[in-house]
């Protein structure tokens, strides 16, 4: 993934986040401005109470007398009176109404809520949304959701009375929309300015992980030459060495052998007497013939090792030489096999050493394993990424079940981290019965 990407995918979803935060933030503005609304609400009601309607109250007032109520309706509607007021009431102790802006509602008698003793009972003002299901607010059904204060007030004999303003919550709403319309643009400004400050982050961010990986595939490949190396010097020995003095030793039994035979060659009499050290000479140079031949072998089997630790081939023929090389023994042991290279290009050493590997670990796992009659190895490269498959008929696994002795595992782990550190992947697809898909990525940018 290019750092670009990488940057548009944090720059995409730091937006996303900051949508959501925004949203949430507006939301607790709005209802930290609606708290603040009603809060102010109560103090202008409370205000109101104790400088217009407190001074008003008589106990006339209290006890019904027109006189009274008609003066106090006249300085309520004097000073009270706006646009956002519906209704207020002014209550005895016992649920009467004395006094009401809708005439109406004066001398009606309604049972007081608990929060409406308490008011009266502490002096504690109150304000909640009304219940406008109640009997009581039958008047006010058609103005919506309203916000119900509730005042305490006193007449001069010390006579507790309730007094309640009705005030439409659209205007508490409204206000609230203004508090919060001021405060928003800064929130919306902090959040983009946080954004905008987490974009440099992120991109010095990209930038060290990317140096960070790229001197992991630096480190990578310099184990991967270092393992060539001490490959090359592994064959190198055993080639110049053991295979050498193997070789020769070969040669001299077999050419001591030969000379024995002649001296051998007389009667049969003769040669019943005929001992070398009390052996029989025949026997003698059988086993010399057979030390000769296991020799031999040894020495084949070195040489077919060699070829394995580092293929000849795979630098001076190319990749497609070394595949095939890998695919001989395979052959020699009655397997079909078949190599496309639909599209072969040029590959850097490390690449081409890497592929190698997979291919070698994949076929090993072939001959030991999967007791498969056909194996195909395909190699697409592309100017992106190469892509190694092998593909056997054999016996498959079960991917559910633990990997055990009869199972690739170790090679696999490795060869695992080896496409993971070079940002590619490797894949193997199987089930019992239906053979074992290997497909080994990677990248070429």
């Amino acid at each position: 993934m290019s750092g670009a990407v990488a940057i548009g995918q944090f720059a995409v979803a730091g937006i996303a986040a900051l949508v959501v935060l925004a949203l949430i933030g507006m939301a607790a503005l709005r209802s930290a401005a609606t708290k603040e609304a009603v809060l102010q609400a109560r103090e202008i009601a409370d205000l109101q109470t104790r400088h217009v309607v407190q001074p008003a109250i008589t106990d006339a007032l209290a006890a019904g007398d027109p006189a009274a109520v008609a003066e106090f309706d006249r300085i309520v509607r004097t000073h009270l009176s706006s646009d956002r007021q519906v209704r207020v009431k002014l209550w005895t102790a016992d649920g009467t109404i004395v006094y009401s802006d809708d005439p109406r509602l004066i001398g009606e008698r309604f049972a007081l809520e608990a929060d409406d003793r308490e008011v009266l009972a502490t002096g504690n003002a109150t304000a909640n949304l009304s219940d406008l299901a109640a009997d009581e607010n039958k008047l006010e059904h058609s103005y919506g959701q309203l916000l119900q204060v509730y005042e305490r007030v006193l007449t001069p004999s010390g006579r507790p009375l309730l007094w309640e303003i009705y005030l439409r919550f659209d205007s508490i709403t409204a206000r609230a929309d203004s508090i919060g319309g001021a405060v928003a643009p800064a929130f919306v400004l902090a959040l983009l300015a946080l954004e905008a400050l987490q974009l440099p982050l992120a991109w010095r961010l990209v930038r060290r992980l990317r140096q960070g990986q790229r001197e992991r595939e630096v480190l990578q490949w310099r184990a991967m030459d270092a393992s060539d190396a001490e490959r090359r010097r592994i064959a190198r020995d055993l080639h110049d060495g053991v295979v050498q003095q193997l070789a020769g030793v070969s040669f001299s039994l077999a050419a001591l052998s030969k000379e024995l035979q002649p001296a051998f060659a007389g009667s049969p009499e003769a040669r019943a007497t005929d001992r070398i050290g009390g052996a029989d000479p025949h026997e003698l140079t059988d086993r010399i013939d057979s030390a000769a031949a296991a020799t031999r072998s040894g020495v084949m089997g070195l040489r077919t090792l060699i070829s394995e630790i580092y293929p000849p081939n795979r630098d001076e023929a190319g990749l497609r030489a070394a595949l095939g090389g890998l695919l001989e023994p395979l052959a020699e042991a009655g397997i079909a096999t078949t190599l496309e290279m639909p599209s072969p290009r040029p590959l850097r050493p490390e690449v081409g050493d890497a592929l190698f590997r997979a291919a070698q670990e994949a076929l090993r796992n072939v001959a030991v394993h999967a007791g498969a009659s056909h194996v195909r190895v395909t190699l697409d490269t592309t100017a992106r990424r190469a892509v190694l498959t092998v593909t056997d008929d054999g016996i498959g696994f079960d991917p559910a079940v633990p990997p055990g002795d009869d199972r690739p595992h170790f090679g696999i782990r490795m060869l695992s981290d080896l496409a993971s550190e070079a940002n590619g992947q490797l894949k193997l697809t199987s089930a019992p019965g239906e053979g074992v898909t290997f497909m080994f990525e990677l990248p070429l940018r």
